[in-house]
């Protein structure tokens, strides 16, 4: 393959990272974004009455704390790629106004026995 360019060097070498395993960190990242968007779309973040949080930056401390929690180094080695995709597949569809729901995203498929992985040597 021939690259013709130094912008398109820049860019493959930009992509390479992607390819990699993905980490705790950027699991914890993915998850919060995803569980925030959530939360938005159920209005559940915002001032009054009932909402969960005041804000965006309260709902991400909060919600990267419980996945940091959820996925820890004792608990959570290495990432399943295809759990961790599930689960930020499933975290969007969870109904807004079920608790059984919500309970099964949460406790379920996105636990960590779900999401991690032992690491592969």
């Amino acid at each position: 393959m021939r690259i013709s360019s130094p912008l398109s060097v820049l860019s493959l070498l930009l992509l390479l990272p992607a390819c990699g395993p993905t980490t705790r960190v950027d699991a914890h990242d993915q998850a919060t974004r995803a569980a925030c968007d959530y939360y938005a779309d159920c209005e559940e973040i915002g001032s009054g009455e009932g909402k969960q949080f005041q804000d965006r930056n309260e709902c991400e401390v909060k919600i990267r704390d419980f996945f940091q929690a959820a996925w820890t180094g004792d608990n959570c080695p290495a990432i399943n790629e295809t759990g961790l995709e599930t689960c930020l597949k499933r975290i969007p569809t969870t109904s807004c106004s079920s608790a059984a729901d919500f309970l099964n995203t949460a406790l379920l498929v996105c636990r960590a026995g779900s999401v991690c992985q032992d690491v592969q040597d």
